[in-house]
């Protein structure tokens, strides 16, 4: 299960900070599967940071599975 809360959400953008720059570089040095494994986590970041920012009491049992 995982559970995150609004307190959190500056972590949660480093954390898409820094997948944009993994693919940054992986499509620089045409690395194609880690950029598509890479898309797949930053979607998961930007579903959970717009469901804390829209509602900051949600639980993660509301963000939709970050799997």
């Amino acid at each position: 299960m995982f559970l995150t809360t609004a307190e959190l959400l500056p972590q949660h953008h480093a954390q898409r900070q820094q997948v944009l720059q993994i693919m940054a570089a992986a499509e620089a040095k045409s690395h194609r599967r880690l950029l598509e494994m890479n898309q797949q986590v930053l979607a998961n970041l930007d579903r959970i940071i717009t469901t804390l920012q829209e509602d900051p009491r949600a639980s993660s049992e509301q963000v939709t599975d970050a799997s």
